[in-house]
């Protein structure tokens, strides 16, 4: 990454779609206005995805976390607390974590809903969130460590396993 921002082929995390890498910089006609964007092709899901290079910063575009900010995502996780009783207010807890794209805050809804799925099943909205948050902390990880999305979730999986054992 560059003063300016970024290069093609920087690893990404644009917290509204997922993480990937910029595969391009390119300048786009978009709704009568010309700007220069990074066209960045996701890790987990198919296609790109175009962010407004004036725009990337205010709109969350960042680097995925490394060094010391990964071994904290990874603390993280054994960081859950309880959550809400009711399923309604359980709900805000997590769709707020997942809209505000904190990775710690992930992890530790993560670690927070893995140990609620020890107690008890989730609900099938709780299971795609956790599939969700899984996906996300994956991406984070595998971004920093070279892209191995599946040596990523599998990590990702051994610790919160390591944490249920514990438990």
């Amino acid at each position: 990454m560059t003063a300016m921002g970024f290069n093609v082929g920087d690893p990404v995390v644009y917290p509204a779609q997922g993480g990937g890498y910029v595969r391009e910089i390119a300048e786009r006609e978009v709704m009568g206005e010309r700007n220069t964007y990074y066209v960045i092709e996701l890790l987990r899901k198919p296609g790109t995805i175009m962010v407004p290079v004036e725009k990337a910063e205010a709109l969350g575009l960042r680097a995925p976390l490394a060094g010391a900010d990964q071994e904290a995502l990874i603390a993280a996780l054994g960081e859950a607390r309880d959550l809400a009783d009711g399923w309604p207010a359980r709900q805000r807890e997590i769709g707020r974590a997942l809209s505000e794209s904190d990775p710690l805050e992930l992890a530790r809804m993560l670690a927070s809903l893995h140990r609620r799925h020890q107690q008890r099943p989730l609900s099938g909205t709780e299971h795609q969130q956790y599939r969700e948050l899984v996906g996300i902390l994956s991406e984070e990880l595998a971004l920093a460590a070279g892209g191995d999305l599946e040596a990523a979730e599998a990590i990702l999986n051994e610790y919160l396993h390591a944490l249920a054992d514990e438990a």
